[in-house]
């Protein structure tokens, strides 16, 4: 008797390929992109965190005036501090981005992942980090064969990085990045459909959800009672990248006055 997996022979299968047998086993099952915040290097901690990324220990001490002087140069940057919908129509997010879609680069590139696969190896540190970030780019890369026939689509939104994120929160201290999940329930209809309308083509495109995540003021994912302007992100399917789906503030929905 005979056992297969994904078409070979098991006793046909190579040590080296149990890794790339496991990585494309759990890309077939997830019916969810993987999200690649977890191994991201730009975003290797919390993401609940992300707005303290250069925080520091060491104490400054200041005169009474100098707090006083701190204080009111506070109080100023506070009147002006700009809103998540601010920075959305000021483009400050984008990037010019240009998703590499040649048949050849894509093919050498998942080629080197697939080899990757073959010489890692797990301890008891590792967790299947490795793996799962290795799972991601795989995904990404193929998925970016079909690009031309999903471009239309994915074209209409503009494109941004960790890199730009990481330097709108150091720049912008009141915001962060966070799960979706808490401001759906008073997101404006326009924005749901926006959502939906991204699901479907992600499914179309590979079967999967989008990860969807949202920049926003941190005072408001603590708040749900108070009206709240988020960016709202997604990952992009053909890399680790983020695509910029909108931003509202008077649009979104009070649940109190429904």
């Amino acid at each position: 008797m005979k056992i297969k997996i994904f078409g070979k022979n098991i006793f046909e299968i190579k040590k080296q390929d149990i890794f790339t047998t496991a990585a494309r086993s759990n890309l077939e099952e997830s019916k969810i992109l993987p999200n690649f915040i977890g191994h991201s290097r730009e975003f290797d901690f919390d993401p609940d965190q992300l707005y303290a990324l250069d925080s520091t220990d060491v104490e400054i001490m200041v005169s009474e005036k100098a707090r006083e002087i701190s204080k009111k140069k506070n109080k100023k940057e506070e009147e002006i501090r700009l809103t998540p919908k601010g920075i959305y129509l000021m483009k400050t997010l984008n990037d010019d981005l240009e998703i590499n879609v040649s048949k050849d680069y894509i093919d050498k590139q998942i080629k080197i992942f697939e080899e990757k696969l073959k010489i890692i190896k797990l301890d008891e540190n590792d967790f299947g980090n490795g793996i799962r970030e290795i799972e991601s780019f795989l995904i990404r890369l193929e998925n970016r064969k079909k690009y031309k026939e999903f471009k239309d689509f994915y074209d209409k939104f503009a494109y941004t990085t960790n890199t730009k994120i990481k330097k709108i929160l150091k720049a912008n201290s009141h915001l962060k990045i966070g799960s979706i999940s808490q401001f759906i329930a008073d997101m404006p209809n326009e924005a749901v459909e926006i959502m939906k309308e991204y699901n479907k083509e992600t499914e179309n495109l590979c079967g999967k959800k989008a990860v969807f995540y949202i920049i926003a003021d941190k005072k408001d994912f603590k708040k749900t009672e108070e009206r709240r302007d988020p960016i709202l992100l997604a990952q992009s399917p053909f890399g680790h990248c983020w695509q910029i789906l909108g931003a509202w503030d008077k649009e979104m929905l009070l649940l109190e006055k429904l």
